[in-house]
């Protein structure tokens, strides 16, 4: 924490690039070009004395590690934005305190295409088959329950009540009365029986 006014430049651009990197990293490992990366630079801030911070962009939609906005004025930017964004959420400001950064914050993301959605439910022909069974309650009592696993349903197999359908990010339970469709896209319909 420090007052605004005097804030530690080279402290700042520690911070924001140890944030740039750990995103660089997460984005790389997750096939993303670096380039594509869209950065937006905050600061949390206060007035002396208030037990809550405000977030605001420094700079928004920058390049990763671009921190060309970092110079001998960001102290009184800061203000200006803090105040700014103080006067939007609060309807006042303080105009004789100097604001203090209590941290810094980086917020990343990469703009991806939406995904194709046909909406339709290609007939598939072939029932599904699970790839294991383990004990479930699922309102009746434990009992043997097939699990399926999402990678392996195809467009138009229906999955019926009981069951669980394991994704990779999520699972899916088929209460009784029931039925899972997998549509074109790969989205799931649950529909009552």
């Amino acid at each position: 924490m420090t007052p605004a006014d005097v804030a530690d430049i080279a402290k700042l651009r520690a911070l924001w690039t140890e944030l740039a990197d750990r995103a660089a990293k997460y984005f790389t490992d997750a096939s993303f070009a670096r380039g594509d990366v869209v950065a937006n630079y905050q600061l949390n801030m206060r007035y002396p004395g208030q037990n809550f911070s405000l977030t605001f962009d420094v700079q928004s939609d920058g390049a990763l590690h671009d921190l060309s906005f970092l110079d001998d004025t960001i102290g009184a930017r800061a203000i200006a934005l803090f105040n700014e964004r103080h006067m939007a959420e609060y309807h006042h400001i303080r105009e004789h305190e100097v604001p203090e950064i209590t941290g810094v914050r980086l917020s990343s993301h990469v703009a991806t295409p939406s995904p194709a959605a046909s909406g339709g439910y290609s007939a598939s022909g072939a029932a599904p088959i699970p790839a294991k069974s383990r004990r479930a309650n699922l309102g009746k009592g434990f009992a043997d329950t097939p699990i399926y696993l999402g990678t392996e349903l195809k467009p138009g197999q229906e999955v019926t009540a009981p069951a669980i359908i394991e994704e990779t990010f999520t699972t899916i339970v088929v209460y009784p009365g029931w039925k899972a469709r997998v549509d074109d896209a790969g989205d799931y319909e649950l529909v009552k029986v």
